[in-house]
């Protein structure tokens, strides 16, 4: 009787385990790119630790700036063809509000100057309790097998404030860091936020790719800039200059930069202006690398009154593109009207251009 007692109450215990609920971690695998030249992205994808912080402090042209330029400057130590991009997942929100916050002895990997320090300014202003580093970006590179991909790079952009307003005798004061200051205080926090990874377990060994981010603009509308870049493997590396710039078309900037372009987008703002029998704005914003346009960017805002019109407009914007000789960079046109976006047309580089109608 005992036994049978005993074989129940066993039969009931297993009955009881295995009603338990399991936690299974998620299949990683890999989503194919639809394009040739891009990553193909780990899934499912997890938002980074950090994300709501970047909301609060990354305006849209800075943020899509950050990561796209990221991503496209990571190729050249995480090509797209041996690694899978996912989103950042080193640096937890605790880990990126201690490097954001000021260098103490209690949060000694502080990428910001001590408290009540006196920052010089390269150009004969010291101003005291700057905030230089505003936030730092990362993006993870995968490789493996695509049922099981492991984490095999890091690229991070540190956010940097090139301008700001100190107290000056109780007075709101403008003042500006100079390249050359900038560049040195980056270049040492950019070493300073490797060695703090290679701290954390299992990065010892990872290779890190930094990357300097001002966040200072020609104008407001613009975004800022990459201007300096290092990549770090486990016992070598260091930062260099890499001149990155934007620009608005037409303006006496942007002629000054490149003269031939600058007169060709002339060309095409004035075809189109004369296209329809209405007021019609035509801008545009281009992207310098080492003083060499890599991508430009148009809008054309029109009240359209027909389909027939934006139609008409889109095919003729699209031939237009023929005008500029220097078929290198890639290039987009979006076309505007009532404040919604009615077409796209893109060309890549050395491509033909495509049209997308949006509505």
């Amino acid at each position: 009787m005992k036994n049978k007692l005993w074989a129940l109450m066993l039969v009931l215990l297993v009955v009881g385990g295995c009603s338990k609920k399991v936690i299974e971690t998620p299949t990683v695998t890999v989503l194919p790119s639809t394009k040739t030249g891009e990553y193909s992205l780990v899934i499912p994808f997890s938002s980074a630790p950090t994300r709501a912080y970047h909301g609060v402090y990354l305006g849209r042209a800075d943020f899509l700036e950050l990561g796209s330029r990221l991503e496209e400057k990571s190729q050249a130590h995480f090509p797209a063809k041996d690694y899978y991009l996912g989103e950042g997942q080193v640096l937890t929100y605790d880990r990126l509000s201690s490097l954001v916050k000021r260098e103490s002895t209690e949060n000694a990997q502080g990428l910001n100057p001590p408290k009540d320090s006196s920052f010089p300014t390269g150009t004969g202003v010291s101003v005291v309790d700057a905030v230089v580093v505003a936030d730092v970006l990362e993006l993870n590179f995968y490789n493996g097998s695509q049922s099981n991909p492991k984490l095999a790079g890091i690229s991070f952009a540190i956010v940097m404030n090139q301008t700001g307003t100190t107290l000056i005798n109780g007075v709101s004061t403008a003042y500006s860091i100079s390249d050359d200051r900038l560049y040195e205080y980056g270049s040492d926090m950019g070493r300073k936020l490797v060695s703090y990874i290679r701290s954390i377990t299992d990065m010892e060994e990872i290779p890190i790719y930094v990357a300097l981010y001002s966040t200072s603009s020609a104008d407001s509308t613009l975004p800022g800039h990459y201007f300096a870049d290092g990549y770090f493997t486990a016992r070598s590396g260091q930062f260099a200059l890499s001149g990155e710039q934007w620009t608005i078309f037409p303006s006496d900037a942007a002629t000054a930069i490149d003269g031939v372009t600058a007169s060709q987008f002339a060309t095409l703002r004035t075809a189109i202006k004369e296209f329809v029998p209405e007021n019609i704005s035509v801008i545009a914003e281009g992207r310098y690398i080492d003083k060499k346009l890599g991508f430009l960017r148009i809008t054309i805002g029109v009240q359209a009154k027909t389909y027939t019109e934006i139609h008409a407009l889109t095919q003729y914007a699209a031939q237009l593109m023929d005008n500029f000789t220097d078929k290198d960079f890639s290039m987009v046109i979006k076309i505007n009207s009532y404040n919604s976006t009615v077409a796209l047309i893109e060309r890549q580089a050395n491509g033909d251009p495509s049209i997308i109608y949006t509505y």
